[in-house]
């Protein structure tokens, strides 16, 4: 961890309980799944979901990337992660590999992930230029950052993004975001 980064702090359990009872209810009106015919997934990818939560996407994604895939979950939460572990285990789900984290550290090799799911978390990130020179690390100079700001506006996620000079939007769908890292220096 770099000297200058701060820890960062998960909510409490009893709000993550809260959240992950609001998550089951709204799935039942509103799908998340909607979001897998969007995203550019591939049989083999190294995808990190970022603030993966109770896994909402990590297990439908593990499984369309296939065992030659890989899907790291990471979360602040340490419910999250143990959630994720539990359900993966459950579904015999051998390439997820899930990682805590007290920073915007992952962790995860330079230069080795192929898209990154950044769904309805961005509203939450404190230090946002932290978070993208993180993303910008993991990602091939091919990779994909695909993002829905969720409960935050689409101008104000895009102003976000462009603020930080890494990337360079490809697409904006609905309120979907397809970004592409810019060259590494």
């Amino acid at each position: 961890m770099m000297a200058r980064e701060k820890k960062l702090k998960p909510e409490s359990n009893a709000a993550y309980k809260t959240y992950i009872w609001f998550c089951k209810f709204t799935d039942l009106i509103w799908n998340p799944r909607r979001h897998l015919k969007r995203i550019p997934l591939k049989e083999g990818m190294a995808v990190v979901d970022y603030g993966c939560g109770p896994g909402r996407y990590t297990l439908p994604v593990a499984k369309l990337v296939g065992p030659k895939g890989k899907v790291f979950a990471v979360d602040i939460q340490p419910l999250a992660i143990s959630t994720i572990k539990g359900k993966a285990a459950r579904e015999s789900l051998t390439n997820i590999e899930a990682i805590l984290v007290d920073s915007y550290n992952t962790g995860i090799q330079s230069s080795s992930v192929d898209l990154v799911l950044f769904i309805d978390t961005l509203h939450l990130i404190r230090d946002c230029d932290a978070l993208f020179q993180e993303i910008h690390r993991m990602l091939k100079q091919d990779g994909t950052l695909f993002m829905d700001p969720g409960h935050m506006k689409m101008p104000g996620a895009r102003k976000i993004v462009e603020s930080t000079g890494l990337f360079t939007i490809v697409e904006c769908r609905g309120h979907d975001m397809l970004v592409a890292p810019k060259a590494k220096q």
